[in-house]
């Protein structure tokens, strides 16, 4: 009898993977020591993958910003008025806010941890922001408001504004604090 065949992730992207919580967990200056050891994996593995390990924050940035869209876009699937859609972001920030491993926003850590404005992280961070307040306008646009760039902006703020002070303040209810804003915020863009 045969064993069920497991799909395992290619070797790049289970070493994205697990840096990604790594670098999430412990910050962005754990070292390649440390890497390598955690992951079970040689140097020459991980350096033939990501010849530098700033390409390697890279990577795990931008596999972040990927994880975290999807997590939004589920949030906001279902037959859900549109401003309803947006509220629910609150939601799953709530949630987000819950679990043992929240350690606040991964692009906002970087940016703290890697001070330098030219690190190659910092393009993945800003590329991070824009997508979100992109993204985010698509859903404000189908609330019927007309300044849909500056609402964005006050959401995604919103949200930013969250997740900081549950981290700080180790109190999720920031999400509904938040959430109860965005719900004004976007009655008041619609009255214009």
């Amino acid at each position: 009898m045969s064993r069920p065949h497991r799909v395992r992730p290619n070797k790049r992207d289970f070493i994205v993977e697990e840096a990604s919580r790594l670098f999430y967990e412990h910050g962005t200056g754990v070292g390649v020591d440390t890497l390598t050891r955690e992951l079970g994996i040689a140097k020459m593995t991980l350096y033939k993958h990501f010849p530098t390990k700033d390409e390697l924050i890279v990577a795990c940035l931008r596999h972040i910003d990927d994880r975290y869209r999807d997590r939004l876009r589920a949030c906001t699937e279902g037959d859900y008025a549109p401003e309803e859609r947006i509220l629910s972001i609150f939601d799953s920030l709530r949630d987000w806010f819950t679990t043992p491993s929240f350690r606040g926003c991964a692009f906002i850590n970087a940016t703290v941890e890697l001070a330098d404005p030219d690190h190659p992280a910092h393009d993945a961070v800003v590329e991070h922001k824009q997508r979100t307040r992109e993204w985010v306008a698509g859903l404000v646009a189908e609330c019927g408001i007309t300044e849909v760039e500056f609402i964005a902006r006050q959401i995604v703020q919103l949200m930013e504004g969250a997740i900081t002070t549950a981290l700080v303040e180790n109190d999720a209810s920031a999400a509904d604090v938040a959430r109860a804003t965005a719900a004004m915020v976007l009655t008041a863009g619609k009255e214009k």
